[in-house]
């Protein structure tokens, strides 16, 4: 699977909107409210249609369609008052692949006259969805993708709640539950521990060997967490256990930015044994740089907002790397207000949202200064706004202090004044005050004489 294209009309902020993608990755950069989250909100709507005829009853609460409250209204003025009204149809269509067709558009919407999400337009799509699902059905092995949609608190945990242990369940191993609530924007961390806990359990009727699905697993995270050598399921304590620099920390030790990259690729990986168990064939070497088969093979599309989040900058230089080297044929798009995350990227995966000619700026490789100035719109980034109110003030008391006739006038005085609660948290640095002040004495005798 894979989009090329989004159209959107009447979503959100987006009255009407056109999105190129790129085929592995897209980062969406621009100020807030610019609407990059409601981008990925319509990928996820687009991405629905493998929901629409779900393959399993349990899926059925895992869908995505479009919301009433994702109408796009408008503002009208009344006698004073603000109200606002529905503009209708609000239209998501895709242009990409599904299974192996090239070149698929499908539209989901909201019918001018509807209040409920409609697939007529889909149709196409929904036939080769369906055709897929039948086939495998009846035996035939396919490869199917993996969704899914990670928001900014994906890994959010209150302060003084624990983490999640796993809990033992009997519920039976469902050939889809890679779809199940893909499109819920947080990692379910119960079902992680969960998860490694079945595999700790069916390694008892394997004499400890454990199976190819945990290998793959743990080959993913070991492979994007920095510094860790090995990862295993503690029965006592219920929970993951990472060794980082040969020390082993269990799950709930973790830092924030080490806990949300585990589960966010544990829950990534897990999705891919669980889509296309049946191409699990040949063993993990862990010392190796070669992909196992399942990882290189799955394709898919992955929506994570703030890429960047509870990431240390060196981190976030790397992350980018890692999802698409680990995951080589999975489509991701992503957010970010991350300067080192645009550093990190690809000529060609960079979509503003503040700038329309973005594809003319280069921007791989550049200092972090260039990007804030020239892509982040930051103003002056090597100087903190109160150094720059400072250099603003300043030029403005020296240019007057330069021109005024009268040292006494309202502007200059005006001037001053602004000038010194501007460098009042410079203090520190008198050498700027006594020139100023000299330039003052100059200018005053000189108008004296």
């Amino acid at each position: 699977m894979r989009i090329d294209r989004i159209e959107i009309r009447n979503f959100k902020k987006f009255l009407d909107f056109t999105l190129d993608l790129h085929p592995q990755f897209t980062l969406l950069v621009g100020d807030n409210g610019t609407g990059k989250t409601s981008l990925l909100d319509a990928l996820a709507i687009a991405a629905g249609v493998w929901l629409v005829n779900a393959p399993d009853t349990t899926l059925s609460n895992s869908k995505r369609n479009i919301l009433t409250s994702e109408i796009h209204l408008e503002p009208i003025e009344a006698d004073g008052i603000t109200q606002f009204i529905e503009h209708k149809p609000v239209q998501i269509k895709a242009v990409g692949c599904l299974g192996d067709q090239e070149g698929i558009e499908w539209t989901r919407q909201i019918k001018a006259n509807g209040s409920r999400t409609s697939n007529t337009e889909a149709k196409a799509a929904l036939d080769i969805i369906s055709d897929l699902y039948q086939r495998n059905q009846a035996g035939e092995q396919l490869w199917f993708p993996i969704v899914a949609y990670y928001g900014a608190g994906r890994a959010w945990l209150p302060s003084n709640k624990t983490t999640p242990k796993a809990q033992l369940s009997k519920g039976i191993a469902r050939r889809w539950h890679a779809f199940y609530d893909c499109f819920e924007e947080r990692i379910r961390i119960a079902d992680l521990q969960t998860w490694f806990q079945r595999e700790a359990l069916a390694s008892l009727q394997r004499q400890g060997t454990m199976r190819k699905s945990f290998q793959v697993v743990k080959y993913a995270i070991l492979r994007c967490i920095p510094g860790s050598d090995d990862l295993w399921f503690d029965a006592d304590r219920s929970e993951i256990v990472v060794s980082i620099d040969h020390q082993p920390i269990p799950f709930i030790n973790l830092s924030a930015g080490q806990k949300m990259m585990v589960a966010l690729i544990a829950d990534i990986a897990i999705k891919v044994v669980t889509q296309n168990a049946a191409f699990l064939s040949e063993s993990i070497d862990f010392s190796s740089d070669a992909l196992p088969l399942v990882l290189k093979e799955t394709t898919g599309l992955i929506l994570i907002d703030e890429i960047d989040v509870h990431l240390h900058p060196k981190w976030q230089r790397q992350v980018v790397d890692d999802l698409k080297n680990t995951f080589p044929s999975i489509q991701f798009v992503c957010t970010t207000h991350s300067p080192f995350i645009i550093q990190s990227i690809s000529q060609g995966e960079l979509r503003s949202l503040d700038l329309e000619d973005i594809d003319v700026l280069e921007y791989e490789n550049r200092s972090i200064e260039d990007i804030a100035e020239d892509i982040q719109l930051v103003e002056v980034p090597q100087q903190s706004l109160k150094a720059r109110e400072l250099a603003q003030a300043t030029e403005r008391y020296f240019e007057l202090l330069q021109t005024s006739d009268d040292p006494k006038s309202e502007q200059l005085v005006v001037a001053e004044a602004a000038y010194r609660q501007a460098a009042e948290p410079f203090s520190a640095n008198p050498g700027l005050t006594a020139l100023l002040k000299l330039e003052a004495m100059a200018k005053a005798k000189e108008q004296a004489e």
